[in-house]
């Protein structure tokens, strides 16, 4: 039998290790520790665990049920759950934004990358409020970027 040494994607392992330390460094600043972040955000303190130390990745519900937990606000919560989208194989959706148009929320994580844009590339986005209908994306690099997305209904 031969001795076959286990494939590691190390890639992958940073930056989920970087997602996990920017939930760890979330939690510190909320003065939370790891069975309190859990219990305030109703998901398994394993999980917690787990996605800090980036031994697995979580979808974006279990990661949007973290930044409520946090008490993130909606911007800092939505750029939360767009960097988790890197991780999921399965998710193409962002939970829990009933009040911006479907829309927007679907088509946002694909237009994106379409792009080249990642999630480590924006370092803000100011989400439609009021009156205003456009989302503006800042870049790391500094760039700004609006995209207005208008729901047209054939009567």
């Amino acid at each position: 039998m031969q001795n076959v040494k286990p494939t590691i994607k190390y890639g992958c392992m940073r930056k989920e290790n970087a997602f996990g330390k920017k939930i760890k460094g979330l939690r510190a600043k909320a003065g939370l520790t790891q069975p309190q972040l859990a219990s305030s955000s109703g998901v398994a303190t394993s999980i917690v665990n787990d996605i800090e130390n980036g031994i697995r990745s979580a979808g974006c519900k279990t990661i949007n049920k973290i930044a409520l937990g946090l008490g993130l606000d909606e911007q800092e919560r939505f750029l939360l759950v767009l960097k988790g989208l890197e991780f999921s194989k399965r998710d193409f959706l962002i939970p829990d934004f009933e009040q911006y148009p479907a829309e927007l929320l679907n088509f946002l994580p694909y237009v994106l990358s379409r792009a080249g844009i990642t999630a480590k590339s924006i370092k803000n986005i100011e989400l439609p409020t009021g009156g205003k209908k456009n989302l503006e994306i800042t870049l790391e690099s500094k760039r700004k970027i609006q995209l207005d997305i208008r729901v047209i209904t054939n009567t």
